[in-house]
């Protein structure tokens, strides 16, 4: 943050200021005691194992200059603490949003918001990344995309020329708040899928709740949607605001054509109108195309150059756990354990195949978790799929995985399953079928830390 007061923070959220000096500067905001900011406001929050007010001492030892509380009045507060500023407010979480909603209305960067039910985050870093050939860029940091992360990483914002805030949501409402808060110039949708369809109950209801992001933009803004997305490509007119669609179909603005796999890596031609410019990445995968194909439609929608945003991706290395490809003399492992639904998981099946491997394909696939009353259908779909693209060896870990095995048995009766009950006896097993010429894909919901098999297995 910069020029922002004690007491800017206390108008902002119609809070009380307990004690301080209302003239002192804040730069950071924090959830986390342990952060280590000077003039930094921490918001304790009260969550369900944990109360953030029991750490409000911790946060000031770590350069702290103010807090929020909804728990203490000034006789609570021990007189060698008064220096510091205390705001009472009723609600920490909604102070931090009122505070980000206050803060944004004084930045004049304009804001990209990225959401979707899968690729939020690869496509945000390859939007930053494209955008970082012509300007400077702000984006958020690692998985702080929710109703406490996106107002925090709003506020952490500084002189950048450009923001690109990642926006997640998995209940109702709550992208209309977060829109309301970025209110961004720029809105992408990157597909519509199943992830959190247990909250949502239907796609119609996760499309409704994702397109909610237009709900805080401009009617002059700009929404930027997948057009390969079956829910998203009839979508041009439900939205006020200026569509663009970018895909492979012909009624996309902004198109990948050419798209061809060498030696593991994705190459293809981005065309919009008489511009058709060549794209090489680093990484296999015709959904990492289109994430590539946006970054460089937010470009050319944002004022930067689309020629420029192409020769940066051609750099981009990927994100940890997410497709990241580690070629080893004793075999090759592919990293997408982050997290998984069933379109994220075909999708890596998908790039599984496309490497160049001369021995087995091998899938490690976990649990998809908040799937709702469908799980135990997803999963067959996911083993089904598996055998049906050819996968060699399928192992499976995890309760709700093993309709995988079963499933990819009935399409094909030559694939190699495996079930596991324990990380451990999974890697065992890996360490030992594993050889130089293969290639292991391992996912799985986050809860499955399967990043810990593929971290044994690098080792």
């Amino acid at each position: 943050m910069k020029n922002v007061t004690v007491k800017d923070i206390v108008d902002a959220c119609s809070g009380i200021l307990l004690c301080g000096e209302e003239t002192a500067q804040i730069c950071h905001v924090s959830f986390d005691s342990r952060e280590c900011k000077e003039k930094m406001l921490f918001v304790p929050l009260i969550g369900e194992k944990t109360d953030g007010h029991q750490y409000i001492l911790s946060a000031f030892e770590h350069g702290a200059a103010a807090v929020f509380t909804s728990e203490h009045s000034l006789e609570d507060i021990p007189r060698e603490q008064r220096g510091y500023a205390w705001i009472r407010v009723p609600d920490t979480k909604a102070a931090l949003q009122a505070l980000a909603r206050w803060y944004r209305q004084r930045i004049k960067m304009p804001v990209i918001g990225i959401t979707g039910s899968v690729g939020k985050t690869t496509t945000r870093a390859m939007v930053t990344e494209a955008l970082s050939g012509s300007l400077s860029v702000y984006q958020t940091k690692g998985n702080l995309n929710s109703q406490i992360g996106v107002p925090v990483m709003l506020l952490e914002t500084g002189d950048e020329d450009i923001a690109v805030l990642e926006m997640g949501m998995s209940e109702f409402g709550e992208m209309d708040r977060l829109t309301q808060m970025v209110r961004p110039e720029i809105a992408v949708i990157t597909c519509i899928g199943v992830a959190h369809i247990e909250q949502l109950k239907t796609r119609e209801n996760i499309c409704g709740e994702k397109l909610a992001i237009t709900h805080g933009m401009k009617p002059d803004g700009i929404v930027l949607l997948n057009g390969d997305d079956d829910m998203l490509a009839d979508k041009r007119d439900s939205v006020p605001q200026k569509v663009y669609y970018y895909g492979t179909g012909d009624t996309c603005e902004f198109r990948a054509e050419n798209i061809r796999i060498i030696e593991g890596k994705a190459e293809f031609d981005a065309v919009y109108g008489e511009k058709r410019i060549p794209v090489s990445l680093s990484m296999p995968g015709k959904h990492n195309v289109l994430n590539a194909l946006a970054a460089l439609a937010v470009c050319e929608l944002s004022g930067a150059s689309m020629e420029a945003g192409a020769k940066k991706l051609s750099e981009f290395q990927g994100i940890k756990m997410r497709q990241q490809i580690y070629a080893m003399d004793c075999y090759t492992v592919i990293d997408d354990s982050y997290n998984a639904n069933p379109d994220s998981m075909k999708a890596g099946l998908r790039v599984l195949m496309e490497y160049p491997a001369q021995g087995r394909r091998v899938a490690v696939l976990g649990d998809m978790l908040e799937l709702g009353e469908q799980e135990i259908m997803f999963h067959e779909e996911i083993g089904s799929f598996a055998a049906a693209l050819g996968v060699d060896n399928l192992c499976t870990i995890g309760t709700l995985s093993k309709a995988m095995e079963k499933a990819a048995k009935q399409v094909d009766e030559r694939i190699q399953t495996r079930h596991f009950e324990s990380r451990e006896e999974l890697t065992a097993y890996l360490k030992s079928l594993l050889k130089p010429e293969d290639v292991v894909l391992l996912k799985g919901s986050r809860g499955m830390q399967l990043n810990l098999v593929a971290d044994a297995l690098r080792n």
